[in-house]
């Protein structure tokens, strides 16, 4: 064999070499990357239900929901409300965010739930726009009507009670679908992990039985509106506990990505081949 080729099957050799290097540095960068962003997650999950709690804590809720001249008043009076909805926005995209950092490391494996980790990835961020208009119509939007019509003079209180009593229509409906999204993103992460073998089943389990109640109460709030709901305070508190539980398994997993990773890595400078002579 000529010196020439020989010279052409080194070079090829070096190349590939190279070309799998980079691979493999790429690999261990995207798995540290998502063990990072995991346990962002792990820390967000349970901060916005702790910040959700304290929100809810001062909302004021003496008055029934839909009895809407005394819910107005009561709202009108409260100086706390629209602080009290930056609170609750703050603790759904925490929550949210927490959600979509799970896709990361649900749809790590090759394996039927990673399948549906995108899906749920995708409900999560629409769940997050939609929350972002339900804070701006019920935080913003509807305590500026209730003062229009709290303060309105005589003569205007019919219209100023109209504006208001359409803009609480519209928070009703975008509670229910709000919630329903959020009910939707837990059922198909919980289906996602209950297919998978990065999470115990039993985990998925319970996010998807918290998020089809959401779900159930989503449709509820159409067509009833506001109310005492049994559905409602189950999904509640079974979010509340998996979210602690998963908020846990999140961190452990990030931690074992950070081990595999440095295991993985070179541990000295990468032996070159030789070149021919």
């Amino acid at each position: 064999m000529s010196e020439g080729r020989t010279w052409g099957f080194g070079s090829a050799a070096r190349a590939k070499g190279k070309a799998m290097e980079a691979r493999e540095a790429s690999r261990r960068q995207v798995r540290g990357d998502a063990a990072i962003t995991t346990r962002i997650g792990a820390v967000a999950l349970p901060l916005g239900i702790i910040v959700l709690l304290v929100a809810e804590f001062f909302h004021p809720q003496r008055e029934h929901p839909m009895d809407f001249p005394a819910v107005f008043m009561e709202y009108s009076q409260s100086d706390v409300w629209t602080a009290v909805h930056l609170a609750q926005y703050s603790g759904f995209l925490l929550l949210l965010g927490g959600l979509v950092a799970l896709y990361y490391s649900v749809g790590a494996e090759p394996e039927a739930g990673a399948g549906l980790a995108p899906f749920g990835l995708a409900a999560a961020v629409t769940a997050a726009a939609s929350f972002t208009v339900l804070q701006a119509v019920d935080g913003i939007a509807l305590k500026r009507a209730v003062d229009a019509w709290a303060s309105a003079p005589v003569d205007q209180e019919t219209a100023a009670f109209a504006a208001a009593e359409a803009v609480r229509w519209i928070e009703i409906g975008m509670n229910s679908l709000s919630f329903f999204l959020a009910g939707l993103t837990l059922f198909l992460y919980g289906v996602a992990i209950t297919l998978g073998t990065v999470y115990p089943r039993w985990v998925g389990l319970l996010a998807a039985v918290s998020g089809a109640l959401f779900m159930v109460n989503g449709v509820v709030v159409a067509y009833e509106g506001f109310g005492p709901s049994i559905v409602r305070l189950g999904a509640i508190l079974l979010l509340a506990v998996w979210t602690f539980i998963m908020a846990r398994l999140m961190w452990r997993y990030g931690g074992r990505q950070c081990i595999a990773r440095s295991e993985s890595a070179p541990s000295g400078p990468t032996r070159r081949s030789a070149s021919p002579r």
